[in-house]
């Protein structure tokens, strides 16, 4: 082979090269688009199975949707949906335990109020500027309290947390989940120790506002009735009002909170 013949088969091998690497990165891509409308039927498949046994709503479905949210998010890591989802069921675990008075609340707040929180971190992580990570992280937290002591809360740095995830969520969209954010902020100033920054005035303006706004409908309106006649009561304030909204919870058919509501009205004759 002369050298003109091999500097003319050189660059044929080249060419042909660069054809081929040009010919498979336009098949990985073409692979990639035909892939992703499955990979997202899976993944949206496997969130209503999960959405079904968080509505199904008892301990066990949504320990279940817990699980399932989280494989979601191990395959799928760029699923808002499904990080934000699994804090919503650690929550909704949480509250179901202290309403239920479960004799384990400790340890349900422990585990599922700090897995709430890692999740919420993910879910904020890839929607900086979306409500639910920024709620779920919040009142996760509240779930880890049952569970873990006041200085565990100080010492992880979780007041403030709390406190700026409330905030940004309060920023983002102040209704979401019907104003329940305005109950949450009440509560966050009106549990904290006095040396770390309690403040029942500023609750009772959150309660307040949240009285105004929360539809009546609300899950969370018989418990908006407990803390904010107890506040009320406690200051020495609107106490008419405040025996009214306590009446109204002891009627209802919330056995957790009327008894609340009970015991608060005869604390304070």
């Amino acid at each position: 082979m002369t050298k003109k013949h091999f500097i003319v088969f050189t660059q044929t091998l080249n060419m042909r090269t660069l054809m081929l690497k040009a010919f498979l990165a336009c098949l990985v891509i073409m692979l990639g688009i035909l892939n992703t409308p499955a990979a997202a039927d899976q993944e949206r498949n496997a969130l209503d199975r999960a959405d079904l046994l968080y509505a199904e709503g008892s301990m066990e479905s949504l320990k279940e949707s817990v699980t399932r949210y989280k494989q979601i998010g191990q395959q799928h890591p760029d699923s808002y949906e499904a990080f934000w989802k699994a804090a919503r069921s650690c929550r909704v675990i949480t509250r179901m335990a202290v309403i239920g008075e479960l004799d384990d609340l400790e340890q349900i707040g422990a585990s599922f109020g700090k897995q709430g929180m890692e999740l919420a971190q993910k879910a904020i992580a890839l929607e900086p500027e979306k409500v639910e990570g920024h709620y779920y992280y919040a009142v996760n937290v509240g779930g880890y309290a049952k569970g873990a002591s006041i200085w565990s809360i100080l010492s992880e740095g979780l007041k403030n947390k709390a406190e700026k995830h409330l905030k940004k969520a309060y920023e983002i969209d102040r209704e979401y989940n019907g104003f329940v954010l305005l109950m949450h902020m009440g509560l966050y100033y009106e549990v904290l120790p006095w040396y770390a920054g309690r403040d029942k005035d500023k609750a009772l303006e959150h309660y307040r506002e949240a009285l105004l706004l929360m539809p009546e409908q609300s899950p969370y309106r018989s418990q908006l009735h407990v803390l904010a006649g107890k506040l009320m009561l406690v200051q020495g304030v609107e106490e008419n009002r405040a025996r009214q909204l306590l009446r109204k919870v002891a009627e209802s058919d919330s056995r957790y909170f009327s008894s609340k509501a009970l015991e608060i009205l005869a604390e304070h004759g």
